[in-house]
């Protein structure tokens, strides 16, 4: 008996070590969350920043998503992390903004009250992300963009990029309403034309219903990015995006002191695809590419991130 007594004690003891190896393992984990206005990229790191998995859901732009959806996004990363975490930084559109950084965090608490909870903007994680914390210009041009002159510790500078009515030039969103605008104008050739609306399908009075009825025109707008790179090479096109990038060097980039002394890092699903263009247009502004990534989590990936 006092063999059985001891064998359950010692088995017991092990039980216990091992949750609370298991335990520690989790709580010494790091979330970093990259969320534009189309996806949101949960990250999930060691404690040394090293990438360990990720997990995809629908976007967050903190100035347009209501708190509801907000708080229904973050729960599907929470189900699927499954353990606390000892930090979390989430970096998002919409997040540059003070009160948002603080809705935004107190809803993050509340889902994960153990953690450490930092909330940043999407153009502050991708300077740390890119830059290696060194001297550089920053961009995002994906659904939206932003630009920045980032000092290696902070955002030194920030373009103003006034959102999807007002700016947000060389984005998906940019790109796809300088499309609609030829379409509905009829500037575009018939064959173009055609194949918009049999593809999207669309007719001039639908689409300009999709625009102003409907929610979130600038989703509508990013839509047609794909389009656009598949048809890069048609002249009108060509001519199209090389207009929409040099409005993104003349209303952000020249914005930014000495732009042309630091070597300008981009990320974004627009900056990857349509980088060729990109570089046309920086060498005529005489300013260096460095990184261009289709996100910070292919970055990370591959060299993990100091948060």
């Amino acid at each position: 008996m006092m063999f059985i007594g001891r064998f359950f004690f010692f088995a017991f003891s092990i039980q216990k070590c091992i949750f609370a190896i298991f335990i520690s393992i989790f709580f010494y984990m790091k979330l970093f969350f990259d969320s534009g206005a189309t996806k949101c990229d949960c990250i999930l790191l060691n404690d040394n920043g090293l990438y360990i998995n990720h997990y995809t859901h629908n976007g967050i732009n903190v100035s347009y998503t209501d708190d509801s959806t907000i708080g229904q996004t973050l729960q599907f990363f929470q189900k699927k992390i499954g353990q606390p975490v000892k930090q979390i930084v989430f970096s998002g559109a919409g997040c540059g903004n003070p009160s948002n950084q603080t809705r935004l965090g107190k809803i993050l608490t509340a889902l994960f009250p153990q953690s450490e909870v930092q909330v940043i903007s999407d153009l502050l994680g991708a300077c740390i992300v890119l830059s290696c914390h060194e001297p550089s210009l920053v961009a995002i041009l994906g659904t939206g963009s932003s630009a920045c002159r980032y000092d290696g510790q902070k955002i030194a500078e920030q373009a103003p990029s006034l959102g999807y009515l007002l700016g947000d030039e060389g984005s998906g969103t940019y790109l796809g309403k300088t499309l609609i605008q030829k379409y509905l104008r009829k500037e575009l050739p018939d064959s173009i034309c055609t194949e918009l609306e049999e593809r999207f399908q669309l007719t001039p009075s639908e689409t300009i219903r999709k625009i102003y009825r409907e929610p979130a025109p600038n989703l509508f707008f990013s839509l047609f990015a794909k389009f656009l790179a598949e048809k890069r090479n048609e002249p009108v096109i060509h001519q199209l995006l090389l207009h929409a990038f040099s409005d993104f060097f003349e209303m952000q980039i020249k914005y930014l002191s000495h732009f042309q002394s630091y070597p300008l890092h981009c990320t974004g699903s627009i900056a990857y695809h349509f980088q060729d263009i990109l570089r046309e247009i920086a060498e005529q502004y005489q300013v260096h590419i460095g990184n261009i990534s289709p996100s910070p989590l292919e970055k990370i990936k591959i060299s993990g991130i100091q948060l």
